[in-house]
C-alpha cells in the first residue's frame, strides 16, 4: 500500500478502523489499471488490565488474511451524463482517438452486450443508447465518463448481431492514457 492510516485503535469493547490506499504503477502499461490485491491485516495484540481496561505496553504481532481486493477499469471512471453526446464527441476531438473491433462470441443478444459493456466500463449511457429497440440487428451505444485525474472519456460502441455480437469500439479523450486503458481492458 502507498498510504495506510490508523483511524482509531481497537479495544476489547470498541471497534477500530484504518484506511489503506493501494498505489498504481507509474508506468505506461494500460493493463496495469486493473488487477487483484491480496490483503492482510497486521496488528499488535495487547492484554488489558481487567480492572482498569488499560492495555499493557508489551504485546505480540498477529495478522489476519482478508478477502482479495479486485480493482477493475470501472473503479477508475466516474459516470458523467452528457446531454449531447455528439457535441461532447466533437469537443473532445480526435487527437487521442483509437478504434478497434472485437468479436463477443459468447454474447447472444445486443441487450446482453450493452448491459455487459456498461457494467464493465462503469460509464454513463448517453441519449438513451442503453435501450436497444426490438428486432434490431445493430445498435450504437454512447458512453461518457471521467477517468482518474479528471480526463473526459467518451466511448462509441457499434454493435452488430450475427453469430454472436461484433463490437466496433471508438474511444476519445484529451489524454492518451484513458484511451489506451479502455482498449486494453476490452481486448
Amino acid at each position: 500500500p502507498v498510504a495506510q492510516v490508523a483511524k482509531a485503535p481497537a479495544t476489547y469493547t470498541r471497534a477500530g478502523g484504518f484506511e489503506s490506499s493501494p498505489g498504481l504503477p507509474n508506468n505506461d502499461n494500460p493493463t496495469s489499471a486493473a488487477g487483484s490485491f491480496s490483503c492482510t491485516m497486521k496488528f499488535t495484540v495487547r492484554d488489558c488490565d481487567p480492572n482498569t481496561g488499560v492495555p499493557d505496553e508489551d504485546g505480540y504481532d498477529d495478522e489476519y488474511v482478508l478477502e482479495d481486493l479486485e480493482v477493475t477499469v470501472s473503479d477508475h471512471i466516474q459516470k458523467v451524463l452528457k446531454p449531447s453526446f455528439a457535441a461532447a464527441w466533437e469537443e473532445v476531438g480526435d487527437t487521442f482517438e483509437k478504434e478497434e473491433t472485437f468479436a463477443l462470441s459468447s454474447t447472444k443478444t445486443l441487450e446482453e452486450a450493452v448491459n455487459n459493456i456498461i457494467t464493465y466500463l462503469g460509464m454513463q449511457p448517453c441519449e438513451r443508447s442503453d435501450k436497444v429497440p426490438e428486432n434490431k440487428n445493430s445498435h450504437s451505444l454512447y458512453l461518457a465518463g471521467i477517468y482518474r485525474g479528471g480526463h473526459d472519456l467518451l466511448v462509441r460502441s457499434r454493435l452488430a448481431l450475427a453469430d454472436g455480437v461484433t463490437m466496433q469500439v471508438t474511444v476519445r479523450s484529451k489524454e492518451k492514457t484513458p484511451v489506451d486503458v479502455i482498449l486494453a481492458s476490452v481486448g
